[in-house]
């Protein structure tokens, strides 16, 4: 579909309720094979490459990913949808929640970012090349937990093979969303935090945040679990949106390490 001057790649199969999933950084659609496949018997499910990523176009003038969201809402006919984001793509769920509420049945924020929280690693990878780059950012600790599996990291090579490096080599005009950590209190659909016990200590400090600063969260900690959770997990991570999709208490189940 044409959006701002560009295009944005989506998949789409099902009936039904609307389940929306967004991927993670230098990522594409193709992480959430599993769960796609999984869920198009019951609902609508759609998922995407955000703008600079997998088979959307690179950006060209400002843009806002929240806004890429909506386009492809609306482009659909969707007035409502569940959304499911891992790390970036749970950012850019939280930031379509907090300026459309309206538009939103459910979250699932699974090692989610937040616009305007500072981590404490660089996301710009070191080195000369744009190779050099791709190569660090794959030695990244947050591919640990799929890198003991080499056909599940086989996957994430992939993936991040076809990656750009827009976002590494070029200034993003992408409009800022600092202030969001400051507007949770404006998500009104209910959420379920998620995170892997053995994610990255940064994703754990976002998802107390979230989960205390979003008024109808809960935190789930999925154990032995890394930051990669579709592939890592993709039974449980299978498990914790047909939760969400049900209209189960978030945080409620076997993982749970605290819910409020």
């Amino acid at each position: 579909m044409a959006r701002n001057g560009g295009h944005l790649f989506f998949r789409t199969a099902g009936k039904g309720e609307a389940l929306v999933l967004v991927h993670g950084f230098a990522l594409d659609h193709r992480l959430w094979s599993g769960q796609f496949d999984h869920f198009q018997s019951g609902f609508r499910v759609v998922a995407y490459d955000c703008r600079g990523f997998g088979r959307s176009s690179l950006p060209t003038s400002s843009y806002s990913p929240a806004d890429d969201l909506g386009s492809v809402l609306d482009h659909l006919g969707i007035a409502e949808a569940h959304l499911v984001g891992l790390s970036m793509g749970g950012r850019i769920a939280i930031n379509f929640a907090i300026a459309h509420p309206e538009r939103v049945s459910s979250l699932c924020l699974m090692g989610s970012d937040v616009g305007g929280y500072r981590f404490s690693f660089d996301w710009d990878p070191p080195g000369d090349t744009f190779e050099a780059m791709r190569a660090a950012w794959l030695a990244h600790a947050v591919f640990d937990g799929v890198r003991a599996t080499p056909a599940l990291f086989r996957n994430v090579e992939a993936m991040v093979n076809d990656y750009s490096g827009f976002h590494w080599r070029a200034d993003d005009p992408r409009r800022p969303d600092r202030d969001a950590i400051h507007l949770l209190h404006r998500v009104t659909a209910p959420t379920s935090v998620v995170v892997g016990e053995n994610d990255l200590p940064d994703f754990h400090v976002v998802a107390g945040l979230l989960a205390d600063r979003i008024p109808r969260a809960g935190l789930t900690t999925v154990p032995g679990a890394g930051h990669l959770l579709p592939l890592e997990r993709a039974d449980t991570c299978r498990a914790l949106i047909a939760c969400q999709l049900d209209g189960s208490v978030a945080g409620s189940g076997p993982t749970e390490t605290g819910s409020r």
